[in-house]
C-alpha cells in the first residue's frame, strides 16, 4: 500500500479494536499512519443495519472497550444461532471448524459463508450470502443493534469521529444522514467501491450542505474475488486533516 502512495489507513474491524497492535506494527514498517477505528452496527429511525465508522478513537477508553466487548458477545451468540439453524435444516456445516476459524476474532456471517463454501453449498462469498445468509432467508438471525444516538455519543466520548459507512446501501439516505447529523454525525463515506461518480457527487454535495466531513473506504473484508483491496479506494490529504481537526482525541 505504501508503494501505491497510501500515507494513512484506518482499520475499522466490526465491533473490535483487537487488530490494532498488529496493524500498527505493520503500518510502522510500511511508513503508513494508522488511524484507530471500528465499524459499529446501529439502528436509527426504523433502519436496523446502519453502519457507523468510528475513527481516531482512544483505544484505551475503558467504557468504549466494554461496549465493544458486549457487541462481540452479541455477535457470537447470533452467529452460533445461525449456524445451528442451518444445521437443523440439514446443512452439514462443521460448527467446530467455524469456531476455529473465528478464533479470538469477531463472529460474522463471512465465517458462515466460508463454512458453506467448504461444505460445497456455495462457490463464493456472494453466492453464500445470496442463497443462505441474507435477511430474507429462514436461517437469518438479526443482529442486536445499538441505537445510533448512543453509538455517536460513545464514539465521541472515546475522542473519535463518526462517519456513516457505504451511504448508497440505505433507503432514503438523505433523510438518514440529516437525522444522524442532528445527533452528532461528523462525516459521510462518499468514496466506496459501491459508489459510482453520481453517488460520489450526491453524497459529497449533501456533506457540504450539512457541514459534514468526507471519508473514503475500500470496505475490505478479506481477500474476496472481485472486491477492493485495502487502499483500493482513497481520498486526499485535505480530507484526512479535516477529519483530524474534528477528532477529540488528537
Amino acid at each position: 500500500m505504501a508503494a501505491g502512495g497510501i500515507e494513512a489507513l484506518a482499520l475499522t474491524d466490526h465491533d473490535t479494536l483487537q487488530g490494532l497492535p498488529e496493524a500498527r506494527e505493520e503500518a510502522r514498517r510500511s511508513g503508513i499512519e494508522l488511524i484507530p477505528g471500528a465499524e459499529i452496527s446501529a439502528n436509527f429511525a426504523g433502519q436496523d443495519d446502519v453502519h457507523i465508522l468510528a475513527l481516531f478513537v482512544d483505544e484505551n477508553n475503558l467504557s468504549f472497550n466494554e461496549s465493544l466487548a458486549q457487541r462481540r458477545e452479541n455477535r457470537r451468540t447470533r452467529g452460533e444461532r445461525m449456524a445451528q439453524k442451518l444445521r437443523e435444516a440439514g446443512f452439514a456445516i462443521d460448527l467446530d471448524a467455524i469456531r476455529e476459524d473465528v478464533g479470538y476474532g469477531v463472529w460474522g456471517r463471512p465465517h458462515l459463508a466460508r463454512a458453506l463454501i467448504r461444505a460445497g453449498y456455495a462457490t463464493s462469498n456472494d453466492e453464500a450470502f445470496d442463497r443462505f445468509l441474507g435477511d430474507e432467508h429462514p436461517w437469518y438471525v438479526p443482529t442486536e443493534k445499538w441505537p445510533a444516538a448512543e453509538v455517536l455519543a460513545a464514539v465521541h466520548e472515546a475522542g473519535g469521529v463518526c462517519s456513516l459507512a457505504h451511504s448508497v446501501w440505505y433507503r432514503d439516505a438523505e433523510t438518514l444522514i440529516a437525522g444522524l447529523a442532528a445527533h452528532g454525525l461528523d462525516a459521510v463515506e462518499v468514496f466506496h467501491p459501491d459508489h459510482g461518480p453520481a453517488d460520489e457527487e450526491r453524497y459529497g454535495k449533501l456533506a457540504r450542505e450539512l457541514g459534514l466531513g468526507v471519508t473514503a473506504g475500500s470496505d475490505f473484508h478479506g481477500a474476496i474475488e472481485g472486491k477492493k483491496a485495502p487502499g483500493g479506494v482513497y481520498g486526499d490529504g485535505g480530507m484526512l486533516e479535516s477529519l483530524r481537526a474534528r477528532s477529540r482525541s488528537q
